[in-house]
């Protein structure tokens, strides 16, 4: 799958120099809040997007190509009040509630944005995880793609014979499928098919038939 840019984003990743960014949109329930991962708070897209820490990694972002779901992971600062308290209470201030990141490019020279920033990963949240090593702490935020609902996911629906068509027209592998789930058959074992004359026979000769 490709992403769709812009002029001014593709100038700059063709440039020989240039830095890179993260932006983060996360809709909680008492409001939306955006954080960058550049030092510094930054302006774009007309918001105001939170730096100095706020945000730490994020993971690799990629895309399944049948529509299953996808995972992205991203570190939060435990040094916010604000991100200690919604990991330490009620899941429903961030679960299934939108998060969206957005990759932007600065100008080597200048450290200036260059182009729109890009539409990278657009999910939910789901699990706000506090791990703590030795002296130090950190919360990682655990988000899906909206694919998770298998009525919107290709790979979560059954094929049928017409869809195959579509796909591979006059292969008949799908024709008698709708048939074979709606009318189960019960199948003998090779030893039952052998016998069965025999156990016929037997059958009759008790008045069983």
């Amino acid at each position: 799958m490709s992403l769709i840019t812009n002029a001014g984003f593709d100038a700059t990743a063709r440039a020989p120099v240039y830095g890179q960014l993260a932006l983060v949109e996360l809709q909680l329930r008492q409001g939306t809040v955006r954080y960058t991962n550049w030092p510094l708070s930054m302006e774009a897209m007309g918001q105001t997007w939170q730096g100095v820490g706020n945000l730490g990694t994020v993971g690799d972002m990629h895309e399944s190509e049948d529509g299953a779901e996808e995972k992205l992971s991203i570190t939060l600062s435990p040094i916010d009040v604000g991100t200690r308290a919604l990991a330490l209470g009620d899941p429903s201030d961030y679960q299934d509630r939108p998060l969206r990141v957005w990759v932007a490019l600065l100008d080597g020279n200048t450290r200036q944005l260059t182009g729109a920033p890009v539409l990278r990963f657009a999910g939910v949240m789901d699990q706000l995880k506090i791990t703590r090593e030795d002296r130090n702490a950190s919360i990682e935020l655990v988000s899906r793609t909206g694919s998770y609902d298998r009525r919107v996911n290709p790979a979560g629906l059954r094929m049928n014979h017409a869809q195959h068509q579509l796909r591979h027209p006059g292969e008949r592998g799908f024709e008698y499928l709708t048939s074979l789930i709606g009318n189960p058959a019960v199948w003998v074992n090779k030893w039952l098919q052998a016998n069965l004359k025999y156990i016929a026979a037997a059958r009759a000769a008790r008045g069983l038939m």
